[in-house]
């Protein structure tokens, strides 16, 4: 379910609060492969690689959930932005103290 913020979120802006995060081991996990496969780097994608990832993410998201029998909340494209901007920090992080 979603959290009282989350469900104000959704009645305000009129999208699943949800779809603009990734959250969790089977999405998180999806992201980081994807990731790797496709070589995403944040500053060389352009919208509209943007939008064929988020599309194709959603739909192996789509895949897993289902193979699961749970439910998909398709992803914005923001919430693959906001993640890769995470994850790109945190790998200069541990570059620049040499902590591989």
């Amino acid at each position: 379910g979603m959290t009282r913020s989350q469900h104000f979120f959704t009645i305000a802006m009129r999208i699943d609060a949800r779809a603009m995060q990734i959250s969790g081991n089977i999405e998180f996990h999806l992201f980081m492969d994807m990731r790797a496969e496709f070589m995403w780097i944040s500053f060389k994608m352009t919208p509209k690689q943007w939008a064929v990832a988020t599309d194709t993410y959603n739909n192996r998201l789509e895949e897993k959930n289902s193979a699961n029998g749970l439910k998909t909340v398709k992803k914005n494209p923001q919430a693959l932005l906001r993640k890769l901007g995470e994850i790109e920090v945190l790998v200069m992080n541990h570059v620049a103290k040499s902590d591989f």
